[in-house]
């Protein structure tokens, strides 16, 4: 009888993961850098280069920051509350899955990378002890990269790094049946394998949010675009010029002419300071010895407001690349804008919202899909009816809403009771459970009260019943 033969598994990578391995790391260290700017501009960190033309560069160091691209990304982000799966009634346990990943939160964190840095992942995976399984993690591009498919739509490898003190120690290669987690002791010693899981799904367990991708760039784009920079160092180069002109005119520039080096000397011989010839001495000096007073006068102070206007026409163009109202960059009007002048201003913001909810939307129906292959192994066939669930990008007011609701009601064109109908007054998920409790709540309690009248009408007539 022949043995089978026993294959051990390799302690070190194959031919074709090491090739995966080394191109990922160089996709990794080539977008870091430009990661690198856009999170600065984000987080208003982003040091300006100035041309060195009007201000000296010893004033340079003035800390003068412009909040405009962290607030056109959190504007846009803010409109995309995802409130999990829906399903056409049908039940395939994705809500416990939202609920005990904790979507309704950290949804949104791959939300706001994909739009800081144009694009996220996630990672689907088996939990651990206590941890929920299905396993669903938001990971960052700086710390994740993967190849896609155009044809399947999909990834076909991806790579998430663990980094100490800049040294990539730990890598982790999710490949379509296997994902397998290497280390190395040093910064270029060799890999070695800590981990190999061969979950045979047939794909990537990693999904790849996109923001804004186009044919010829599927890797997406930033919100924080080459213009939004541009005029937000325009605005701070503009800010700083102001602070500058502050510190310099904020006290009125007086002049003196017929005045004696010797009046700017005190009794002991040292050069007076600039509070003390400006408080004191100077306008204190008398008459010389041909009995004329000096000549003093003031110089008429810089105003701000040409720095405010040109700040105000930057934050003109940058709210029309970012789609925004002027209004959410601090211009107000003296006038408040009516009702339907705000839905106008923010006709755009809301389709541009719309479009990342579809786009978003496919990532994470990708998500479920790899969720229910982890728990069950199979994908059910009627699993194309399951959809996104998005709340209304434009956020309109609840008595709009619930204006507009009863509308759809009173014509017959949704149930009252429908979830379609709740999402329309804004109802999160958790408020509609309860009301559909209290609902199953209320009928019960009818139906109670139809029996026990029932039964006392019985009582009642069985007591007045007369035996012949």
């Amino acid at each position: 009888m022949v043995q089978p033969v026993t294959t051990l598994p390799l302690s070190v990578p194959t031919e074709d993961e090491a090739v995966y391995i080394d191109a990922l790391l160089s996709r990794l260290s080539l977008y870091e850098a430009s990661n690198a700017l856009k999170v600065a501009y984000y987080e208003g960190e982003q040091r300006v280069q100035m041309l060195g033309i009007a201000i000296p560069p010893e004033l340079q160091r003035l800390e003068t920051v412009v909040g405009w691209p962290g607030t056109t990304v959190d504007v846009l982000e803010e409109r995309l509350d995802w409130y999990g799966w829906t399903s056409d009634g049908l039940d395939f346990g994705l809500e416990e899955i939202y609920t005990d990943n904790a979507l309704g939160v950290d949804s949104g964190l791959g939300h706001l990378d994909a739009l800081i840095y144009g694009t996220s992942f996630a990672v689907v995976g088996s939990g651990e002890g206590d941890e929920p399984s299905p396993l669903i993690t938001l990971h960052s591009p700086r710390h994740m990269t993967g190849i896609y498919s155009s044809r399947t739509r999909r990834l076909k490898a991806a790579l998430s790094v663990l980094a100490e003190d800049g040294q990539i120690l730990e890598v982790t290669l999710y490949m379509p049946d296997e994902t397998t987690v290497f280390a190395r002791p040093r910064q270029g010693g060799p890999w070695t394998v800590e981990d190999r899981d061969r979950h045979n799904l047939g794909r990537v367990p990693v999904v790849q949010f996109v923001n804004r991708p186009r044919a010829s760039r599927i890797t997406g784009r930033s919100e924080i675009s080459n213009a939004v920079r541009y005029y937000t160092d325009a605005a701070v180069r503009t800010m700083l010029g102001m602070e500058i002109n502050r510190e310099f005119y904020s006290a009125p520039q007086r002049y003196a002419l017929g005045v004696d080096q010797s009046d700017f000397v005190s009794a002991d011989g040292t050069t007076r300071t600039g509070w003390e010839t400006i408080m004191g001495r100077v306008w204190a000096i008398g008459r010389d010895e041909d009995g004329n007073l000096p000549e003093v006068g003031q110089f008429t102070p810089s105003s701000p407001a040409p720095y405010l206007e040109q700040v105000k026409g930057l934050a003109q163009l940058l709210a029309a690349e970012a789609a925004i109202p002027p209004s959410y960059l601090g211009f107000q009007t003296d006038n408040p804008a009516s009702a339907d002048a705000i839905q106008r201003s923010e006709a755009r913001l809301v389709k541009r919202a719309e479009r990342r909810q579809q786009s978003f939307g496919r990532a994470w129906i990708e998500v479920a899909r790899l969720a229910l292959l982890i728990r069950d192994g199979e994908v059910p066939d009627d699993f194309r009816l399951v959809t996104a669930k998005w709340r209304d990008a434009a956020t309109p007011t609840r008595s709009a809403a619930a204006d507009e609701a009863t509308k759809l009601v009173g014509a017959g064109i949704l149930p009252a009771d429908s979830t379609v109908t709740w999402d329309r007054i804004g109802l999160t998920p958790a408020e509609q459970r309860q009301v559909a409790a209290d609902k199953r709540r209320q009928a019960g309690s009818g139906v109670l009260e139809v029996l026990r009248a029932s039964a006392t009408t019985q009582v009642n007539d069985a007591g007045s019943f007369t035996a012949p």
